[in-house]
């Protein structure tokens, strides 16, 4: 198997770590760490259940049309993947509804994989599409995520700093789908990660599907998100244009908030900021919540893989492990 570089790369629900007793972080030693990662992949590889053709998304009342050139991971072992084995914060795998591969490839392959989440915040308007000021935006979130970089390395994981735009955000009116890929370096790895967004706007909120590769990759994955970002539609009743400004709950941001913040736009929810930074207009609401951009390695935005051993090693034989 070609493991090197996915192994070697950065890549948003409880499952304990498939070790004899799950070691926090901060406090595992390097060969702990690649124990419960050694064990939880191979049991993973060996149970790994591989879901094809229509895939239903209840939680979006949408549906990702699979076919058989890409394969579904239900969210229990897309946990498992993103916490036990790519040493993701476990508050990032919250609300992951599945992952999706290209056929032939797994979570041990130099291969992209897509994490699927719902946010159910309500019509997102699109008004604001338009007047975006873009390279602000970026020069905001990569300075919030320098100042949160301390407090994520504190609790002993790796903090990933926005580079640049890898793609910048672009909006399709006709298919309310936005789509952007950012250049994302973690701690410690060789190469940058590349996080790409692909975000289907429907009536109640809005199905995520956020591709992770390696930033060599970018080609390849710009290409394979031409055709990726079409899998995913919402079911009749639940579409963009089914929307009814009468009855339905309209989201607090636009276009916006959805690149600026994130999955922190959650949490700035949740605090009661984002009614508060409403009355204030959109251009305050992007500068001021992107500074809770640091958050989303807890929450779903950034995905680190980082590994704890070589490739080499997840292949040893099992005489070996045993003299070892």
């Amino acid at each position: 198997m070609a493991l090197a570089g996915a192994l070697a790369i950065a890549a948003v629900p409880a499952t304990v770590l498939h070790a004899a007793a799950p070691t926090t972080a901060a406090s595992a030693t390097p060969d702990a760490v690649a124990a419960q990662q050694r064990t939880a992949t191979e049991k993973l590889l060996k149970e790994l259940d591989r879901q094809t053709g229509t895939i239903p998304i209840p939680a979006a009342k949408a549906d990702l049309n699979l076919g058989d050139q890409y394969y579904f991971v239900g969210p229990e072992q897309s946990r498992t993947i993103l916490v036990d084995i790519w040493r993701n914060p476990p508050a990032a795998a919250n609300g992951v509804l599945g992952m999706v591969f290209p056929k032939g490839k797994s979570f041990v392959d130099d291969t992209w994989s897509a994490v699927i989440t719902f946010e159910d915040t309500g019509y997102v308007s699109d008004d604001d599409a338009k007047t975006i000021d873009y390279n602000e935006m970026l020069a905001n979130m990569k300075a919030a995520d320098e100042e949160h970089a301390p407090e994520i390395r504190a609790q002993g994981y790796p903090a990933g700093i926005l580079q640049r735009w890898a793609q910048a955000p672009t909006y399709d009116a006709g298919k309310h789908s936005l789509v952007w890929a950012r250049d994302i370096k973690f701690d410690d790895m060789p190469e940058d990660s590349l996080n790409y967004d692909i975000r289907l706007l429907g009536r109640e909120g809005v199905l995520s599907m956020n591709i992770l590769a390696n930033i060599n990759q970018l080609d390849e994955v710009r290409e394979a998100a031409k055709t990726f970002a079409a899998v995913g539609s919402f079911r009749s009743g639940s579409r963009y244009a089914d929307y009814n400004s009468a009855t339905d709950k309209k989201a607090e941001y636009g276009i916006a908030g959805l690149v600026a913040a994130g999955g922190a736009a959650a949490v700035a929810k949740k605090v009661g900021l984002l009614a508060i930074l409403a009355k204030f207009g959109k251009f305050l609401l992007i500068g001021v919540v992107a500074l809770f951009a640091g958050l989303r390695n807890f929450i779903g935005g950034l995905f680190g893989r980082k590994p704890a051993i070589e490739a080499s090693e997840w292949e040893a034989p099992a005489d070996e492990e045993k003299r070892d």
